[in-house]
């Protein structure tokens, strides 16, 4: 989003929690503060250290002139419902409430419904909107659904280029814990002895690596089943790949199937709650797929899809485009918040 922001002449402040090394470069026109939190500290503590830098971020708030703020994830939205933004502010949600509410609380229902009162909301998918309104009472006028973006002409732009990788392969892509399932996608690989053509490669990290490998090797697949870590550059991975697989419990709204389609590699992913049926759509909706009700089912799947797949046309990820989604996040913010200007 900062990206094409600043491609439509606005710079950014990004207003950080943790003390995390970042993954990415971060680039001039994004200008950062902050908090300089431990990211393991126990949440209580995170939300003590939370509140006294209040005063800190509203003096960094001070004097600047928005004209979109958000808040992603819950302790960002925490933060943000303490600061003179926020009455101004876009909270968007990006997963299901039933990662933390796993026993559906009533008590936690009425803590989110308290919460998010006279709050205006984003989800990034249909299926996270429906949830809010329809299972915890959320108003929903008082809620929208705007995809995540993705650089869909950058993507497009990039060629195909000589790839090291020469035997050809299955993609795993994300971070390596229980919700995203990665162990699941090895036992499809195994069981359906798809290694006898194809290797399977895994971009991520997370605290399932060393069981994950404990697995390579009990299979003894050492040499077709690679961990490769954190990728910046996954556009080479995903326009080299037969197909990617994904196996998550749980989505918000996973990219990495958007990214895999403008580069026309097949994908097949879990019918899991929420994001994949928004966007294995039409034809490809047969790719959807329940391993852990219909495994032999699922193997045959990824099988059918690595021999044929429908063409992969613009109607599947043009609704991501960055343009797009960006000017929409302007649009409800301006509706609720704004001028009445066109920014």
């Amino acid at each position: 989003m900062a990206r094409q922001l600043h491609r439509i002449g606005m710079e950014s402040d990004f207003i950080i929690l943790y003390n995390s090394k970042p993954d990415f470069n971060i680039p001039e026109y994004i200008h950062t503060y902050s908090l300089g939190i431990n990211s393991k500290s126990p949440v209580i503590k995170i939300i003590l250290q939370i509140m006294q830098n209040i005063s800190g971020v509203n003096s960094f708030l001070a004097g600047r002139e928005y004209v979109l703020m958000t808040a992603h994830l819950p302790m960002a939205q925490i933060l943000a419902a303490f600061t003179k933004g926020k009455k101004k502010c876009l909270y968007v949600m990006h997963g299901t409430q039933h990662l933390t509410d796993q026993k559906s609380s009533p008590f936690y229902k009425m803590g989110l419904r308290i919460f998010l009162r006279g709050k205006k909301i984003v989800t990034v998918s249909n299926g996270l909107r429906n949830e809010l309104v329809n299972e915890y009472g959320i108003k929903p006028d008082h809620v929208i659904t705007i995809y995540n973006p993705c650089s869909v002409s950058t993507i497009k732009a990039q060629e195909r280029t000589e790839f090291p990788h020469t035997r050809h392969y299955i993609l795993v892509m994300g971070r390596l814990e229980k919700e995203k399932n990665p162990l699941l996608a090895l036992e499809l690989y195994v069981k359906g002895k798809i290694f006898h053509e194809y290797d399977l490669i895994y971009l991520g990290k997370g605290s399932l690596e060393e069981e994950l490998r404990e697995k390579i090797e009990e299979y003894r697949l050492q040499s077709h089943v690679h961990l490769m870590g954190f990728q910046s550059d996954v556009g080479k991975w995903l326009k080299n790949a037969s197909l990617l697989l994904s196996c998550s419990r749980q989505e918000g709204l996973p990219l990495n199937l958007v990214e895999a389609l403008i580069c026309k590699t097949p994908v097949v992913a879990t019918d899991c709650s929420y994001g994949p049926n928004e966007i294995l759509t039409g034809e490809l909706a047969k790719y959807l797929i329940d391993p852990e009700q219909n495994f032999q089912e699922s193997i045959q799947t990824v099988v059918s899809a690595l021999r044929f797949y429908p063409e992969i046309t613009e109607a599947y990820y043009d609704k991501f485009e960055d343009e797009v989604i960006v000017l929409k996040y302007l649009d409800a913010w301006r509706k609720w918040f704004g001028k009445n200007r066109r920014v």
